[in-house]
């Protein structure tokens, strides 16, 4: 299937299933993981908003620069 640039990560990953094209299954992989940071840095970023605690709020922010980091560690 055509991985068109308009496509959410849902339908891009919905189109991948059952997919015997080992191209597009490592880019429905890697888009997976990506999904997954995403989620991961939410859950961070929420914590953030309930911190009063300086030293919680700067860990949790290289949590997420961590997470962000995009060099597929």
């Amino acid at each position: 299937m055509f991985l068109h640039h308009t496509m959410s990560d849902s339908e891009i990953l919905r189109s991948c299933e059952g997919c015997t094209s080992q191209h597009l299954r490592l880019v429905a992989d890697r888009l997976r993981v990506r999904v997954d940071g995403m989620r991961e840095i939410n859950r961070v970023a929420s914590r953030i908003d309930d911190s009063y605690s300086l030293t919680d709020i700067w860990d949790a922010l290289r949590e997420i620069i961590d997470t962000s980091d995009n060099k597929g560690n």
